[in-house]
């Protein structure tokens, strides 16, 4: 049996007015055999503390460290998009 931690990092709309107001959450994808067994999301700060709850119990954290990582950039980059107006910042960043 394999076991499979994906994830990726999705945007909620925060209303039809507002792109920069899209709150950005790291979804994560446990696969056993092919077979989704579990999902979560998380957003910026909901990750940090999972972080350290992982950290306690000896949990490889690689791929929560880098959905952080991309979390964070994304804040940054929403900030963007208010001076962008017009620019879909969202699809910029999957692509890099």
């Amino acid at each position: 049996m394999t076991e499979d931690l994906t994830w990726e990092v999705r945007y909620e709309a925060g209303g039809p007015e507002s792109r920069q107001k899209a709150l950005a959450k790291a979804c994560f994808y446990w696969k056993k055999d092919g077979q989704l067994m579990r999902s979560a999301e998380f957003t910026q700060s909901e990750l940090e503390v999972e972080c350290e709850r992982l950290c306690e119990t000896g949990t490889d954290l690689t791929q929560f460290v880098l959905a952080l990582k991309q979390l964070a950039l994304s804040g940054q980059a929403g900030r963007v998009e208010v001076a962008l107006d017009g620019v879909d910042q969202r699809s910029m960043r999957q692509t890099h």
